[in-house]
């Protein structure tokens, strides 16, 4: 099979071009695998690169300045062509890793209904031409959670086929091996006491990491809180120390090795008002780690709460968000319990399965494809 892949960045450090790599390097053993994209990490002689032109001054230019030139790249010339989001027009495949509308609805929650400027253009411009898009009747549509295919259906009006292949793990990476190696050294970097206990928030510091700094502030005992982003973590240090849990709170830099700081933590916690994933979720829990998140991520669908970790009502519920993070910093059996429930959960999912579903999306599109093209 000829299989194109279209993506605005391919590398192992963002959810959407970790997904894209993952699949791109399994398939290229047996098939014909060829990337689009606007900038490449370390591409193996496996896959063919096509490096797209666009303009990364924001997100609105690289969405739009890439759409035109990553289609006509493309062409005609393969069996399935599969876009991550709106990366290009008329794919075959695309996965939908985010509602935006969801998302802004999100944001929205945290921030009392009030917007920048930047997130109401963003809105205004980028909804309405990924709900064209994911409405396509004659694209098969990927979503990464059951609740992203509820949006889609219910905001977006998608009704053709959806498939629902969460996120696999590499277990090469995450492990509780692996943490328990990097473990002691981590802290130490870190500064972090063996008795205090250690809450991880990795990802976009919008998504929750004001609550989390909030919970921790209702918290006694020796308990820290560590965000790994690429935002800028000014205004919550600001906040944190507003709310007099300064010394107790850091921001670090985002991180190809993230393992590092699993490894370091006792859970992870990540109240966010809108995920249609959390690839993070799943890694941590990978490692051995506890989980404390909220219904609103897509990846709370495999967390059973008490088992793997809590999962609460809404990032606005301090108290139930304090409340669980309280209970785990209190009892390192319950920690060590769910962390090892946790790991065990998600030796079944595998990126080599997410690859065997995909790739039974792909023969369903062909076939479906076929039928169409006889009638």
């Amino acid at each position: 099979m000829r299989i194109a892949f279209v993506v605005h960045d391919y590398n192992r450090t963002l959810g959407h071009s970790r997904y894209v790599v993952e699949l791109a390097e399994r398939f290229a053993a047996s098939h014909d695998v060829h990337v689009f994209a606007a900038s490449f990490e370390n591409l193996p002689g496996t896959i063919v690169g096509h490096k797209v032109p666009a303009v990364r001054a924001s997100a609105l230019a690289s969405i739009f300045s890439f759409l035109v030139p990553a289609t006509l790249m493309v062409g005609k010339s393969f069996d399935i062509v599969h876009a991550q989001g709106l990366s290009m027009f008329g794919p075959d495949v695309i996965t939908a890793h985010i509602s935006n509308a969801r998302w802004l609805e999100g944001r929205r929650l945290l921030e009392g209904g009030n917007l920048s400027w930047k997130e109401r253009l963003f809105a205004a411009l980028v909804v309405p031409a990924e709900r064209r898009s994911l409405r396509d009747p004659n694209a098969t549509v990927i979503a990464i959670s059951s609740a992203l295919r509820d949006d889609l259906r219910r905001q977006y009006g998608r009704t053709g086929e959806t498939a629902v292949v969460p996120h696999g793990v590499d277990a090469r990476q995450f492990n509780p091996g692996v943490r328990a190696a990097l473990r002691e050294g981590v802290r130490a970097e870190l500064g972090i006491e063996p008795d205090e206990v250690l809450f991880l928030y990795v990802g976009d510091l919008r998504k929750g990491f004001r609550p989390a700094i909030e919970a921790l502030a209702h918290l006694d005992g020796p308990a820290r809180l560590v965000g790994v982003s690429r935002s800028d973590g000014a205004p919550f240090m600001a906040a944190a120390a507003e709310l007099g849990v300064g010394a107790r709170v850091a921001v670090r830099p985002a991180t190809s090795q993230i393992e590092r700081y699993y490894a370091a933590a006792d859970a992870l916690v990540l109240p966010t008002p809108y995920d249609a994933f959390g690839m993070v979720i799943t890694e941590a829990m990978a490692c051995g780690l506890p989980v404390v998140t909220t219904k609103l991520a897509g990846a709370s669908e495999l967390i059973v709460p008490g088992v793997h970790g809590f999962v609460v009502e809404s990032p606005t519920d301090i108290a139930a968000l304090a409340a669980a993070m309280r209970s785990l910093a209190a009892s390192p059996h319950e920690r060590q319990r769910m962390g090892e429930a946790a790991s065990a959960l998600m030796r079944d999912h595998t990126w080599d399965r997410v690859a065997e579903r995909t790739l039974d999306v792909y023969e369903r599109h062909l076939a479906s494809r076929r039928e169409r093209s006889a009638a």
